[in-house]
């Protein structure tokens, strides 16, 4: 449908829920967007249900006070799950040894009291860890990294599948690149995150009588945020000032985004507002 949409009032009708993106929507990098916190906030205030998915390295806990030290009102959130607290949740329930390596962050917070321990050398771990919060400059940044960890058959878990997000100096590249990397060097990758179409699952059960078109899934990225809304079978929002910085003909770059990734969108907008 690729239909242009400036206050989100005029549709607040037509769903019951919204499952909303973080990165991208609610705030680029450190800033937050007061314009679509105040769309949240009356949201919330007509009755419907909001709930954030991020694929943040972040445990939920830790996104919960991240977001009320900025002053977001957080009794407006029906429910939140984020890719750290996925894969945290994993690693509780399976045994992948005792030891890991990660790429970015020094000791993972998917990790965080559980019986794993952080290590300095590759040799001694038993897989390595990359979260999508590290970034860096350049696709062979970890190659040397990359190779030594299939030399030793080591799985990557790769906690948030973005190849891209938002940072405060603007779009930088995000773990979802080097997991796609080590997966065609042949590793073996376990990715955490959306588009997982169980966490949309996740964030409307209990809800009575629930329809999945009765959702709506903001976000910024196709790969991400629209893949999970359209396997869902939910409707969409892409924030074309996101990850995809959309520019001037909106609706023929709508077009080809979603031939590219054979995603529909239902409506975009540049920037969140009530």
């Amino acid at each position: 449908m690729n239909q242009k949409l400036k206050y989100i009032s005029r549709i607040k009708d037509d769903f019951d829920i919204v499952i909303c993106g973080v990165n991208g929507v609610l705030m680029r990098g450190n800033t937050i967007y007061a314009d679509s916190i105040d769309a949240l906030v009356k949201l919330y205030q007509s009755g419907k249900k909001v709930a954030l998915a991020s694929n943040s390295g972040m445990r939920v806990k830790d996104l919960y006070y991240f977001l009320k030290h900025k002053d977001v009102p957080m009794n407006i959130f029906y429910a939140m799950i984020t890719a750290g607290e996925i894969a945290h949740f994993y690693l509780r329930n399976h045994n992948l040894g005792k030891s890991y390596y990660s790429l970015t962050e020094k000791v993972s917070r998917a990790a965080e009291g559980l019986n794993y321990n952080a290590v300095d050398s590759m040799v001694m771990a038993d897989f390595i860890i990359a979260e999508t919060d590290g970034t860096y400059q350049s696709n062979s940044d970890f190659s040397p990294l990359l190779e030594q960890a299939l030399h030793l058959r080591l799985p990557l878990l790769c906690i948030g599948n973005n190849t891209s997000l938002m940072h405060e100096s603007g779009v930088v590249a995000g773990m979802g690149v080097v997991a796609e990397k080590y997966a065609l060097m042949g590793g073996k990758v376990i990715p955490f995150g959306k588009p997982d179409v169980r966490i949309a699952a996740y964030l409307t059960e209990g809800i009575p009588e629930f329809q999945s078109q009765r959702c709506l899934v903001i976000g910024d990225n196709m790969s991400t945020d629209m893949r999970m809304g359209n396997n869902f079978a939910a409707q969409t929002l892409l924030i074309a000032g996101g990850v995809h910085q959309l520019q001037n003909n909106f609706e023929q770059q709508l077009n080809d985004l979603s031939e590219s990734y054979g995603l529909n969108i239902d409506y975009y907008t540049e920037t969140l507002q009530w």
